[in-house]
């Protein structure tokens, strides 16, 4: 069993970003289901991907599968992104806060192999 790691950094509003994120999601979630550990992190304009209409019902599906390690508390924050409350709605960990921009050391330290999108 393999571990991936995927940070996801596209901006939903842009199309072809949109596009890279649809396609991160859809691989993490076959992965998943064959039986590789896998883990989702929004980063940066990455945050607004949770929210996106055409993306929502594959989030909701990797929350469900307990997949969603969590989004940037910091890019989230309203002087940032601004999607911190929204993403507490659909309860996803924020991961740092206004003040305290986590990195992805944790994760690779952990096994993970870390794919940025």
């Amino acid at each position: 069993m393999d571990r991936y790691a995927f940070a996801i950094y596209c901006d939903p509003e842009i199309r072809s970003e949109k596009v890279k994120a649809l396609h991160a999601l859809q691989y993490a979630l076959t992965l998943k289901k064959k039986g590789d550990e896998v883990l989702l992190y929004f980063d940066g304009l990455g945050t607004r991907g949770p929210l996106d209409s055409r993306l929502k019902p594959l989030v909701e599906e990797a929350i469900s599968l307990g997949i969603v390690y969590g989004a940037c508390g910091y890019c989230a924050s309203p002087p940032h992104v601004g999607v911190e409350e929204s993403l507490k709605q659909l309860k996803i960990n924020l991961v740092g806060n206004e003040h305290d921009h986590k990195d992805l050391t944790t994760l690779s330290e952990l096994g993970y192999q870390v794919i940025m999108v």
